[in-house]
Formats: C-alpha cells, sequence, structure tokens
C-alpha cells in the first residue's frame, strides 16, 4: 500500500511539473507569436517613414510637412518602444518559481500586445495620410 502510494504521489508531482513547464512554455509560446507579428510589420515602418519622406519633398507644403513629421515621429515611437521591450525581455527565466515566470510571462504578454496594437493604429494611420496626399 505505501509502494502505491508513494508511487501515486511520485507520479502526481512529475505530472503537475511537466504541467507547470508545459503551461510556461505555452505562454513564452504565446509571447513570442505576437513578437514575431510584430517584426513582420517593422518593414511596414520603414517602407511609411521612405514614402512620408517622399511625400515632404513632392509637397512641400506647411501643413503636409508638419502632418508627415508628425507620422514620423509617431512610427518612431513605436518601433523605439518594441527595441526597448526587446532589449528587456528576460527569454530564460532563470531561478523564478513557477509563479514568478507565469506573472513576468503574463505582463510581457500584455506589454507585447499593446505594442502591437500601437504599431498597427500608428501604421494604419500613417498610410492613410499618405494614401490621402500621395501625388498622383
Amino acid at each position: 500500500m505505501k509502494k502505491a502510494l508513494a508511487a501515486l504521489f511520485l507520479s502526481f508531482t512529475l505530472f503537475s511539473c511537466t504541467d507547470t513547464k508545459k503551461q510556461e512554455k505555452d505562454l513564452f509560446n504565446e509571447v513570442i507569436k505576437v513578437h514575431d507579428r510584430v517584426m513582420a510589420k517593422d518593414e511596414l515602418i520603414m517602407i511609411n517613414k521612405m514614402q512620408l519622406d517622399t511625400l515632404m519633398k513632392q509637397k512641400p507644403l506647411p501643413e503636409i510637412i508638419a502632418a508627415a513629421k508628425q507620422h514620423s515621429k509617431a512610427l518612431d515611437s513605436a518601433d523605439t518602444r518594441m527595441e526597448n521591450w526587446m532589449h528587456n525581455f528576460d527569454a530564460e527565466n532563470k531561478g523564478k518559481s513557477h509563479d514568478e515566470i507565469m506573472t513576468y510571462l503574463t505582463d510581457q504578454k500584455k506589454q507585447i500586445d499593446a505594442i502591437d496594437s500601437t504599431f498597427n493604429l500608428t501604421v494604419a494611420a500613417a498610410a492613410k495620410f499618405i494614401k490621402q496626399n500621395k501625388t498622383k
């Protein structure tokens, strides 16, 4: 009876360890998935910035230049925010408990989701401005 109970306890312990590692890995993968999606949009930021620069040269009107600079600044800000997040992200989480890792990754997911949202809004606003003011 004691051996059966010990085996049951051991299997439960191993299963729960595996389960916590799986939870951590799944959440980590969710964070990385959003990161990869945002990184794919990084090229859109550069393209929009180049198009804004071209637009300012083609239509050197004060209101066009001011708005284009504002959009360019917003694109730079979104890009910098992503760079800062990547620089500060700790993928290893060494020496942390399961709860600490889950809390950290949950917070990181919120941050990267917010960055993704900012990227979407910023790129869309710049693209709309470019389309509305493009020389035909």
